[in-house]
Order: structure tokens, then sequence, then C-alpha cells
């Protein structure tokens, strides 16, 4: 990984929610959680209905921040370089936190003037917890695709360079190119060397709670997909859906269609020549 510079941290890394998890970790035979997790920035959303025994947060990481592993956006109507260059350039004077919150909201506006969509992968940190001290089991989280389009050949995506390395987490991936994307485990562990949650089922509680962090990839189109939580609980059996804030469904769209760069601290663009590898989204 290259270094992440100062300047990158205050601008890419203000503001960061710390969600809650669990302290479990995996023993033989035991049905544990992901343990420790440290959550994402970007978008939240807290759901409960009246008759699911549980609730969850939903954070996507915002793709703009390196340090949490984000993979850029990808403009499916790409905007010239310079004018680009010009927005993102912006985080150089960002000293506070006004400062921060106007320079996103800002960032925010000028993506969706040009339709940007998470780059390659979506990090999504899935926080559930029960609502009562009855155990309820979480048998399965699974991806519910909405739509598939293919790539512009014209999209251009664009990354800040710099990474601040991986927390402690378990992550399942999910290959939105395949007809049904299921949820598998590719790694994680404790700062002892203990694995964490590989599946499900899973138990948690208002107690014990869990954050599963899921990694939803494409490196082929430009997909929208929405995660439901299959539970039950005291012989009573349901399915939660998840969506982002304001009942928005997850967007991603492989950088593979067009042109692909990284922003310098600079100021200026360099191409991106590596491509991600369907077989291990985390190998950038």
């Amino acid at each position: 990984m290259k270094p992440y510079s100062t300047v990158a941290a205050l601008a890419l890394c203000a503001n960061l929610l710390l969600s809650g998890c669990s302290t479990n970790e995996c023993s033989g035979g035991s049905v544990c959680g992901a343990g420790n997790a440290v959550g994402p920035t970007s978008t939240g959303d807290s759901k409960a209905s009246d008759t699911a025994p549980l609730v969850f947060t939903v954070e996507e990481v915002n793709p703009w921040d390196s340090c949490d592993g984000g993979a850029g956006m990808v403009f499916l109507k790409p905007p010239a370089l310079d004018e680009a260059a010009a927005e993102l350039g912006r985080n150089k004077d960002v000293r506070t936190a006004d400062q921060s919150a106007a320079f996103w909201k800002r960032l925010e506006a000028f993506g969706s003037a040009h339709e940007a969509v998470t780059a390659d992968y979506a990090i999504i940190h899935l926080h559930v917890q029960g609502k009562t001290a009855r155990a309820v089991t979480v048998k399965n989280i699974v991806v519910e695709p909405q739509e598939t389009r293919p790539l512009p050949k014209s999209g251009l995506r664009l990354r800040y360079d710099g990474a601040c390395g991986d927390a402690n987490m378990s992550r399942f991936a999910a290959n939105l190119d395949k007809q049904k994307p299921t949820l598998e485990f590719k790694d994680g562990q404790s700062d002892a060397g203990t694995m964490r949650v590989r599946g499900f089922p899973v138990q948690v509680s208002e107690s014990d709670t869990e954050n599963f962090v899921i990694v939803a990839f494409t490196s082929a189109g430009v997909h929208r997909f929405t995660l439901s939580i299959e539970w039950s609980s005291g012989g009573v059996s349901g399915t939660t859906e998840v969506r982002r804030d304001n009942k928005k469904e997850f967007t991603v769209a492989s950088g593979n269609g067009g042109q692909q760069y990284f922003y310098e601290q600079d100021g200026t663009f360099q191409p991106i020549t590596t491509r991600m590898n369907p077989d291990d989204p985390f190998a950038h």
C-alpha cells in the first residue's frame, strides 16, 4: 500500500462513525459473532419493525475514503478531468468540521450531476442487535439484486491515492456479476489471531450484537441491490429488508468501462493500471 498523507487524512477521515460490536470470538462449535469490528463512514439508517425481534444499523464506507478502503467513484456521465480536479482539490483547504461538511456536500452534488456511483465494491457494515434478552438467530444475510445493466464505455473512475491499512474484522464478499450472488467468508481475525465469524447461523440479543462487513463487488457491470436478514426467534421466522438511508438501494459500478485515475495530492491524475481480481476483490 502507498503511504497515506496527512492532508488526505484530514479531508477523508474526518467525522468517522464508530459502531458498537460484540467481543465474541469463534471457538469450537459455537455460534459466534464478528467481534470488535470498527464501523465505517458515510450513510446509515436504523430500522425496526413492529414484528421483527431485531434492529439494525447499516453504514456504507464512503467510496472516496481511501483510508477506510474505498475504491473511488465511477462517473457514468464523466466530467472533464480539470473540472474534477478543481472539485477534489478543495480538500486541501479543509481544516475544520464545518469546512469538511461543506466539502463533502459540494462533492456529493458534483457526483450527482455526473451520475457518480460507488466504484468496484461497496463496503457495507451491517450492525444487528436483538430487541430483548431473548436470542435471535440470524440464519442468513442475502443479497437481493434489483437491476443489472452494462457499463457505459465512456465511464470515468476516480480514486484518491493512499491507504491506511485494514482494521480487524470479518469480511464477506458477494460477487454481483453472478446470477445469484451469495456471501462468502474471505478473511478476518482478532488481534490474538483468533478467527472471527465465518458463516451462519449467528445469534444476537440486546446485549450481544454483531457487526457484519459485506463487500459487494463487480468487475463487469452496474448493479443496484438490497440486502435482507433472515432470522428466527421463539418459534417465529421472518425476513427484514436492508437498504441505505431514505430507502435507497445500494449501487456499484465496475471501473473497467472507461478511464481510471488516482487523484494525487499535488492535484494531478495518474492512470490506474491494476484491475480488480474477481477471485480476491481486496487485492487492489
